[in-house]
């Protein structure tokens, strides 16, 4: 896929930072971009962004950790437009603290959105891309998944878990044309971080103290891998800063 244009783009997490970075990259290549996010109301600025660049847009709210409601979503989409063809798991959250101090029902909701949302979202738009034997799937990750640290034991341990859910999906998805990429983002100056810096015990524990890249940067990759595809990449962890990734998605010349 090298045009964007027309195909049916979902995303969620689509109200701000990444997300929203992501929505305004995407409208310049005027696909009909379907913004999600867990209100409708919470899309209202990345809308009428992505609507004055000049992209066909609508904006839906449920909650991806919620089977039911994802399937009538995706019902509601499909039916309406025929297909779904890239598929963008921006929608996360992060809990912070020790594991004395998360309760088993914060640490749950973590696992919940961040694993069970994007498994929820390629489970029920799976079989219309497995019909037309065609789709993209991209599952934003973190490199957290391998850096574990204190505080960090809801948010890395779900990212290692979606980052490994991704790259046996991709087996199970290998001998059709549906092709799923795990992305890191890297580290990215959003609502999230700054709430974690907010804390002076979660910042003294971060790795820097920069608060990161602008939303802007992982969001031209991930437009880049909607929009090309490679297939070498297929079921591989995508990361910015440790390979040609930024050269070949045009960050850098």
């Amino acid at each position: 896929m090298t045009n964007l244009k027309d195909k049916v783009v979902v995303l969620t997490g689509a109200s701000r930072g990444i997300g929203a970075a992501t929505a305004r990259s995407l409208a310049e290549e005027k696909p009909i971009l379907i913004l999600c996010a867990r209100t409708k109301a919470a899309n209202e600025k990345t809308l009428t962004d992505v609507k004055t660049i000049g992209a066909e847009s609508e904006s839906h709210g449920f909650d991806v950790s919620d089977p039911s409601q994802v399937n009538k979503f995706v019902e509601d989409i499909v039916q309406r437009h025929g297909r779904i063809d890239v598929l963008i798991n921006n929608a996360g959250t992060g809990k912070m603290g020790s594991v004395k101090d998360i309760t088993p029902r914060e640490f749950l909701n973590v696992q919940k959105i961040n694993v069970m949302g994007p498994y929820n979202m390629i489970y029920a738009s799976l079989p219309s891309m497995l019909t037309n034997d065609s789709g993209i799937i991209i599952n934003l990750t973190s490199a957290r998944a391998f850096i574990p640290d204190k505080f960090y034991a809801a948010y890395c341990s779900s990212k290692a878990a979606l980052l490994s859910m991704t790259q046996c999906l991709h087996f199970d998805l290998k001998k059709t044309n549906v092709k799923i990429f795990a992305f890191s983002p890297g580290f990215t100056d959003t609502d999230m971080v700054r709430e974690i810096y907010s804390n002076d015990e979660f910042r003294q524990a971060a790795l820097t103290d920069s608060n990161g890249q602008s939303p802007e940067r992982p969001a031209k990759v991930i437009s880049w891998l909607a929009r090309e595809a490679p297939e070498n990449l297929r079921g591989q962890h995508v990361q910015i800063q440790f390979n040609d990734i930024s050269l070949r998605s045009g960050l850098e010349n």
